[in-house]
């Protein structure tokens, strides 16, 4: 005895339940719509795009007109404006003196104060170590901490617009969780530089517009693929005169220097060459070898202010998010003679967009 198979028709299934079209109708809809408006700044945005000039070399002419792109880096005292000689001002030698060998800050190479090659422990990289990017964190009780005068070489003790925050109070501030004002998509131009009122005293000018985000306003300036590639973790940090290290960021290192050579014991526990610096930073200072002098605040800036060098542990393919603050002197030419206080943040070995990643004229101001 034959058994009969009835008929099969897929069109008749799907048209006796519509829940099946419903679920691919909403998956196709879902896989159609993009999470980000990646269409060029409308022409009221302050970033929109401008199209070529009709008369390129009257635009080129124009250009000359113009003030320099970093005119505003070098702002001085009474509506001043330095020039590319200003950040130079304080060179060892006055270029008339200088010999011809080729020195970045312009003067004599550095004496060695009696140091030899290979005697002195390779410092590690020390981890800036992520933390999640948490929005119901509450706003911490510390505000990024004003320049204030202190003792040398770790401050300037006669000029606050020559120096930069005590060790103390940036690495209080930086011990605090989370991020904050919270970070969006486009720049925050509503709060404003916690350090506005230093440097208009500074400039002797009032008031002066100083946003907290170094980010131009606008879509053109905004975190590309915001909401693709939201940012799982953050870490902060903050760009500093030469400080002795606090040890703040011992407990964020994957090894928490608790095991294998980074344990007790262990070839890396023992993070210079000062016996009683095992198992942490704190203690390091900025010099490069122990017969070396340590170095000036305004000689030598660093993530954190701090040695060791640091070093970034994130995955492939999980986006992170750096807020860099700038507590480098407000003054241009406090710099013993070599570099501009302004910031442009690089990554290498990462992938991130344009706007957050060293562009052009992007530059981060004190």
């Amino acid at each position: 005895m034959k058994s009969a198979t009835p008929q099969c028709n897929s069109f008749d299934r799907l048209r006796r339940s519509s829940l099946p079209c419903a679920m691919l109708l909403s998956l196709a809809t879902a896989d159609a719509a993009p999470l980000d408006d990646v269409s060029p700044p409308p022409p009221t945005d302050p970033s929109a795009y401008t199209n070529p000039p009709a008369d390129p070399q009257a635009a080129l002419d124009a250009i000359l007109t113009m003030p320099p792109t970093n005119e505003g880096a070098i702002a001085l005292p009474n509506g001043v404006y330095g020039d590319r000689y200003t950040p130079r001002a304080e060179n060892v030698l006055p270029p008339a003196l200088q010999t011809s060998f080729k020195i970045p800050t312009n003067g004599k190479p550095s004496p060695l104060f009696g140091a030899q090659p290979y005697t002195q422990q390779l410092l590690l990289f020390e981890e800036f170590g992520t933390e999640k990017l948490d929005p119901t964190l509450p706003a911490p009780p510390l505000t990024f901490p004003p320049p204030t005068v202190g003792p040398a070489p770790v401050q300037d003790p006669n000029s606050i617009a020559r120096s930069g925050p005590s060790a103390a109070a940036l690495e209080a501030f930086m011990r605090q969780p989370g991020l904050y004002p919270f970070p969006s998509q486009y720049s925050n131009a509503l709060d404003r530089n916690p350090w506005q009122a230093q440097i208009e005293a500074f400039l002797n000018r009032h008031p002066v517009g100083s946003p907290a985000e170094g980010r131009p306003p606008g879509k053109g300036w905004s975190h590309q693929r915001w909401n693709e590639f939201y940012p799982q973790v953050a870490f902060k940090t903050a760009q500093a005169g030469a400080k002795l290290n606090g040890g703040m960021r011992d407990r964020r290192q994957l090894h928490n220097y608790a095991v294998g050579e980074f344990g007790p014991g262990g070839l890396y526990n023992q993070t210079s060459d000062t016996p009683v610096i095992a198992g942490t930073t704190k203690g390091i200072d900025t010099r490069f070898h122990p017969n070396m002098p340590i170095q000036n605040h305004k000689a030598l800036w660093t993530f954190d202010g701090t040695f060791p060098p640091k070093l970034l542990m994130v995955r492939y393919g999980q986006p992170v998010l750096m807020r860099h603050y700038n507590a480098l002197p407000i003054d241009p030419s406090a710099n013993m003679g070599f570099g501009l206080h302004t910031l442009s943040t690089h990554e290498h070995n990462g992938h991130s967009p344009a706007e957050s990643d060293g562009y052009a004229n992007a530059f981060f101001f004190p």
